[in-house]
């Protein structure tokens, strides 16, 4: 069975190819779907042919297909993971692929707003992977509120500390065409094995037998 998972945000593109690395060196097949209007996800890619699907670094990449091809690759299980960049906006349509949704923002409050505001069906799990970059006290008061809100479950909640090193490691990936994984910060990668780990404990669930996760630290 293929996984759809949904990221929403803005200028996440790192994060999904640290996700995409990952499931990768575990031997599965991963597409990478660019929804975002100015193709961030695709910058990272340094020859590829829009709406094409491409191959580097033993991912597939593709930007702004048709829903009805990604509903195919679905249905034909092209792929194990199939990874949606999407931005702040979308038309919303494309959500209801999604077996989960990875919201992954920064503190700025009009984009908490629109974490906050979406309407999801229940059946979605979702993620919330929040950017901290020099909070302040009524940051962290309205952050708790709206996670109140979302009813969003707190073991579904990750902060990641933001600075230089983090903004240098996401221009390695659109300026280098390379996933900075080694150079990652620690706290960047437990956040990224603990949601792979959890999708692919949901992946296990449903294809009993298939999958074993491995019992070690972090790729």
């Amino acid at each position: 069975m293929t996984r759809v998972i949904g990221f929403l945000g803005g200028n996440h593109y790192d994060f999904i190819s640290y996700v995409g690395h990952v499931l990768s060196e575990m031997n599965f097949q991963v597409l990478l779907v660019d929804y975002t209007p100015l193709q961030e996800l695709m910058a990272t890619v340094p020859e590829y042919v829009f709406q094409k699907v491409t191959e580097y670094r033993d991912l597939f990449y593709i930007g702004a297909p048709e829903i009805t091809e990604i509903k195919q690759y679905i249905e034909e299980e092209t792929y194990d993971f199939i990874l949606i960049d999407f931005e702040y906006s979308s038309k919303g349509r494309e959500f209801f692929l999604c077996h989960s949704i990875c919201f992954v923002t920064d503190m700025q409050r009009h984009h908490l707003e629109i974490v906050e505001n979406l309407k999801l069906p229940s059946k979605i799990e979702r993620f919330l992977v929040v950017k901290e970059e020099s909070p302040i006290r009524k940051m962290s008061f309205y952050l708790r509120r709206m996670i109140t809100e979302m009813k969003l479950q707190e073991s579904n909640y990750f902060s990641c500390p933001w600075g230089e090193r983090e903004r240098k490691n996401q221009m390695r990936c659109q300026y280098q065409y390379d996933i900075p994984w080694e150079r990652t910060s620690s706290s960047m990668k437990r956040i990224v094995w603990s949601l792979v780990r959890r999708w692919l404990e949901y992946q296990e669930r449903e294809e009993i037998g298939i999958l074993h996760l491995p019992t070690g630290g972090m790729i």
